[in-house]
């Protein structure tokens, strides 16, 4: 019987009945190593030999033998923190810590299946969870899989294979109309943080983009005001960011109600900070900050707006809902979406008029009304 030349491998049966087949082959670690592989006939095993050599003349390496699907999550939590935002990273570590390593971690990467993924998932539905919560932890797990796939650890993105069912979608709250934006104004005329909800009312602001603006990003005299950054709570201390996306990074125009509320709150700063006549104080620093100068906290601007409304009879939104009255007033008064997407930070135009562009029975009723119009005799 000949014997296989340098290079092509060798297949042998074992004793427990299994066979197996070895070859020295490059892998992702660097150098080559031993891999070997196992089937239940030497068709099967001979089938897996070849596979791995044909990856190796492509100049693909092969998977260590050993490298579980835990801590290859490990590794890659460890890649992703560098090149996604905190929040986006915490919901990652979050899903790989309560859901996937306790339900596969234990698996090899490199035999992980279709099949495993689908009973990790069914077993997720059976356990009550979510469906929500299932389609962020698949969603991680995909991710995840997707940079195995483009540093050739696997073959293919078997997470993508596995169909998830479709949360329903959930009903987005009305944003407030025109009459109850104008009461929220009237209701904080005068308050010490009323150029704040100026803000997020008129020009759309994320909270985390409100509690990072310094007062040498506005410009009073060109009436411009510079967004450039963000605050967020990270690893338990609030902390400087860039803004969400780079069309988040914007210049805008000033209206006067906004330009004289900042005026006025910087007025009551002064008052509170200068040192008599002639000795002014400077406007530096963050424009809405503690009296430590430290920035407010993004989160208790939500519990300061919760008690806005519930202490002036003004319809409770989330916060966020002030970005979306801001856009869907813009868009009924006529203002192409394009001019809207660039005051308020969007990053594509859909996101604008699919997510934000709520439609009002009142402006259903005029348009259908004016329609009406010209039709008419």
């Amino acid at each position: 019987m000949s014997r296989n030349a340098n290079g092509e491998g060798s297949v042998w049966h074992r004793k427990d009945g299994r066979w197996c087949a070895a070859a020295y082959l490059p892998v992702v670690t660097g150098g080559r190593r031993r891999v070997v592989v196992y089937g239940k006939t030497r068709q099967e095993a001979r089938a897996k030999l070849r596979e791995l050599l044909d990856k190796a003349e492509r100049q693909v390496p092969a998977t260590p033998a050993g490298l579980s699907v835990g801590e290859y999550l490990a590794e890659w939590l460890t890649h992703i923190r560098q090149h996604v935002r905190p929040s986006t990273w915490a919901g990652y570590e979050s899903n790989v810590r309560l859901h996937l390593v306790p339900r596969i971690g234990k698996r090899k990467l490199a035999r992980l299946t279709v099949r495993d993924v689908r009973l990790m998932v069914d077993a997720m539905r059976a356990d009550g969870m979510n469906p929500r919560s299932i389609q962020y932890a698949h969603a991680t797990l995909r991710s995840a899989l997707e940079h195995a796939c483009r540093e050739e650890l696997v073959s293919r993105n078997v997470a993508r294979l596995v169909r998830i069912q479709t949360p329903t979608p959930l009903k987005p709250r009305e944003p407030l109309s025109a009459a109850e934006a104008r009461k929220l104004l009237a209701a904080t005329r005068g308050q010490p943080l009323d150029a704040l909800w100026a803000l997020l009312l008129m020009l759309g602001l994320r909270r985390s983009e409100a509690c990072a603006l310094r007062w040498d990003d506005i410009d009073f005299a060109a009436r411009t005001l510079r967004i450039a950054r963000s605050v967020q709570r990270v690893d338990g201390r609030l902390r400087e960011l860039p803004t969400k996306t780079r069309r988040s990074n914007r210049t805008v125009h000033l209206p006067p109600r906004c330009l004289y509320a900042l005026a006025e709150h910087h007025r009551r700063l002064q008052e509170l900070h200068g040192s008599g006549p002639g000795r002014p104080w400077p406007p530096t620093g963050y424009v809405f900050g503690t009296r430590w100068g430290t920035p407010l906290e993004p989160r208790n601007l939500t519990r300061m707006f919760g008690r806005l409304c519930d202490e002036h009879g003004i319809r409770r939104v989330p916060l966020h809902g002030l970005r979306h009255t801001c856009v869907s007033l813009l868009l009924a008064l006529g203002i192409h979406p394009r001019v809207v997407m660039e005051i308020v930070g969007h990053s594509a135009i859909e996101m604008t008029m699919n997510v934000y562009g709520h439609v009002n029975l009142e402006t259903q009723r005029a348009a259908l009304d004016h329609l009406d119009e010209q039709l008419s005799d």
